[in-house]
């Protein structure tokens, strides 16, 4: 089928339910894929609790038991207190019991992931992406699909060190100037540092953004997309503001550029971010930033460990356990900046509840 239809992005929503059936049924990665980044995405969320744990490689069995143990998760406090906090936004007109039910359902969700692969770093937003997984596909099906998410596509938030996560902002900035370089210059004079995209891209937008369709339009996209994904959307929605920011006096930039406006057309960003994808790839970002991230990172072994597998594969966990395994060593300064980002996301939590 891949081969022989032609993904249009204006189908009719009639023929792309057909579309994405006739995938599903066929088994066919390729062509939904393509379905997934075009306009509106998989459209419905029963489409995509059949066509997500395809894209994932979970379809062949949901986790029967879990085994997760709480003592030997050493950030339970930290998940605890972010649970307590989490499905604030979506979805609309849930009862306290049942908020109650899928709170603790998102709890024992990250726990069982955490404690399946003890290498991996919660970290605050986790839960986020956690939550929308738990929304779309229910506990026993979002286990896997969470696991996957970690393991191939967020591993480098996901490290005791934050080097990583600061070469993906360098790339990000890199990505900017490529794109529009009079943007990235008016933003550098404003002294405006990529770290207003930080919880953008570790919460694949799930943290700032308050419509829930458009979160899962957005995931739709990263699941059929490489790791670096994010990145592009992150840069796309800065670029197409471009004059309404360079408009602004520079002192109110800041709290500008880190605010996604409300009313966002979601599908002009992704249309721009594909475009970006395309102009510039992950490698040639690396090259004009000066600076390349791991060579074990997700972005550097998608196409080997995950873009290469057939609908029937298995990734392959335990080469993503001898990776983690490699480790990256921590700089001194990492656990200050690191506190000083998560300081202020609490506070921008705290302000939105």
């Amino acid at each position: 089928m891949g081969s022989q239809l032609s993904i249009d992005g204006h189908m009719s929503p009639t023929t792309k339910v057909n579309a994405i059936y006739t995938a599903i049924q066929e088994r066919d990665l390729q062509t939904l894929k393509e379905l997934s980044r075009t306009d509106n995405g998989l459209l419905y969320d029963r489409l995509r609790r059949a066509a997500w744990p395809l894209l994932l490689h979970t379809d062949h069995g949901s986790y029967l038991d879990e085994k997760a143990d709480d003592k030997q998760i050493l950030d339970g406090v930290q998940i605890a207190k972010d649970i307590e906090r989490s499905l604030y936004y979506y979805p609309q007109g849930m009862s306290a019991p049942f908020k109650e039910h899928k709170q603790k359902e998102l709890r024992d969700l990250i726990m069982e992931v955490l404690w399946r692969n003890p290498k991996l770093n919660y970290y605050q937003g986790f839960h986020d992406i956690c939550a929308c997984f738990l929304l779309v596909l229910g506990k026993k099906d979002a286990i896997p699909a969470a696991e996957n998410v970690a393991l191939f596509f967020l591993r480098y938030a996901m490290l005791e060190t934050f080097d990583p996560i600061s070469k993906l902002l360098n790339l990000m900035n890199a990505l900017l100037d490529m794109a529009d370089p009079q943007l990235r210059a008016f933003l550098d004079r404003c002294n405006i540092l990529p770290y207003y995209a930080l919880s953008w891209i570790l919460t694949w937008f799930s943290h700032d953004l308050e419509d829930y369709h458009k979160v899962i339009r957005l995931f739709d996209l990263f699941i059929a997309s490489a790791p670096s994904m994010p990145l592009y959307v992150a840069c796309a929605i800065t670029c197409l503001r471009r004059k309404e920011i360079m408009a602004m006096d520079p002192d109110f930039v800041h709290t500008a550029v880190t605010n996604i406006p409300p009313d966002i057309d979601i599908e002009a960003t992704i249309r721009q971010a594909l475009v970006l994808e395309k102009k510039y790839p992950i490698l040639s970002v690396q090259k004009h930033s000066g600076q390349w991230v791991h060579e074990h990172s997700a972005a550097n072994t998608f196409e080997s460990d995950w873009a290469a597998l057939q609908y029937d594969q298995e990734p392959n966990h335990v080469r993503v356990e001898q990776y983690l395994g490699k480790g990256i060593p921590k700089e001194e300064w990492e656990d200050e900046v690191l506190k000083e980002i998560m300081q202020r996301r609490r506070s921008s939590t705290t302000s939105k509840t």
